[in-house]
């Protein structure tokens, strides 16, 4: 018998947004109709001139290594775009692009994290964080954040061990966007205990309502937090996998080396696709924006006139994460082998995430109208 496998990778959980999707995808295979309310991969079409703009590049030749922190045009591309939202003007220097903003949370991590070291992750939460950071040796520390960030709750849980904290806003999977007075309490907790903040900020194009707070636009915050960001959900472009680091000030050029000595960069082609998607941004995230919105008022109404099912509109996001009177993921399992319709049990993302489910509004207007007429008629009970 060969030796075993490493316990990093044996002791990992898969993913269970992607094991739905494969799932899903196995099942229309197989011939069967489901509708999927479970995947976070947006049905829209990555517009023609991004996609004009990396076959240009490739025609030009644009098919070698390239820069592995990226493409310098990219870099003060993205500047400029934080520089909107938070108000911070980054050097382009501390700037790494990478390939989807799942790397781009390991790159952080795997630069302040070392074996023994604990990392704070929000519950209910993306249910890559704990994962993450067990590939970089830390052990996960799961925060309830479901409806507010306890500072108390923080507290209790700190020790001499914990060297991050994960936060997301808006959140996945419940549309949430965090207040001013949550982000500064994160703020003054990290500076309490001497802690990096590893800030998710993937959803943030999608906000429909409401001020956008974030740790790096505070005294004092920018040189304690990494910025997690990506083009996927923004322009439809999750296959492309481009997403990018922002690194405090002067770290990027040591971090850098992980990215040397494991995807070296992200390819070129792909990186001229994302300068001109940034440059569209004005153009097309409104008209994404309003599209899902409509989704979510619309459904977040059905599915409320469901007995046992309780949902509201969250001011982000193309996720719904409505509570259900009764087993998450029984109900999510039923709803699959009875109706067609794929979800997520909201248990999933965490222990707070229990008594929920998600779901991901990125199929058809036409399919999400069917499935909310299925769901309609089976309910929640068995």
């Amino acid at each position: 018998m060969p030796r075993a496998l490493a316990e990093r990778v044996v002791g990992l959980k898969p993913s269970a947004t992607v094991e739905m999707t494969e799932r899903v995808r196995n099942a229309r295979a197989a011939g069967r109709k489901i509708i999927g309310l479970s995947s976070g991969d947006p049905n829209i079409a990555t517009d023609p001139r991004i996609i004009e703009a990396a076959e240009h590049a490739m025609r030009g030749g644009d098919t070698h290594y390239g820069p592995p922190a990226g493409l310098p045009a990219l870099r003060e591309a993205i500047v400029r775009r934080d520089a909107v939202r938070s108000g911070v003007t980054y050097d382009p220097a501390d700037v790494i692009v990478t390939p989807g903003g799942k790397f781009a949370l390991l790159t952080a991590l795997m630069g302040t994290i070392e074996a023994g070291d604990e990392v704070l992750v929000p519950e209910p939460g993306w249910v890559s964080y704990g994962p993450c950071v067990r590939l970089c040796g830390g052990t996960p520390i799961g925060i309830s954040m479901l409806d507010r960030i306890d500072a108390a709750a923080l507290s209790r849980v700190v020790s001499p061990r914990t060297k991050a904290i994960i936060v997301n806003s808006p959140v996945n999977p419940t549309g949430r966007v965090l207040s001013a007075a949550e982000i500064e309490t994160v703020l003054a907790f990290a500076r309490q205990h001497d802690l990096w903040i590893l800030f998710d900020q993937v959803y943030s194009d999608l906000l429909y309502e409401g001020k956008f707070p974030n740790p790096q636009s505070l005294p004092g915050g920018q040189e304690r937090v990494f910025v997690i960001d990506s083009l996927s959900k923004t322009f439809g472009m999750t296959g492309w996998r481009l997403g990018c680091l922002l690194t405090p000030p002067g770290l990027s050029k040591t971090i850098l080396k992980f990215i040397q000595h494991s995807i070296y960069c992200v390819p070129g082609f792909i990186q001229a696709a994302g300068i001109v998607a940034l440059s569209l941004e004005a153009e097309l995230v409104p008209r994404y924006r309003k599209m899902f919105r409509a989704r979510l008022e619309t459904a977040a109404a059905r599915l409320s006139a469901v007995p046992g099912i309780s949902c509201s509109v969250p001011p982000a996001t193309f996720y719904l994460f409505p509570s259900v009177a009764a087993p998450d993921a029984e109900v999510a399992k039923r709803w699959l082998d009875t109706i067609d319709v794929a979800t997520v049990p909201g248990s999933s993302f965490g222990a707070s995430g229990t008594g929920h489910l998600r779901l991901s509004l990125t199929c058809s207007d036409r399919e999400l109208d069917d499935a909310l007429d299925r769901i309609a008629r089976v309910g929640i009970a068995a």
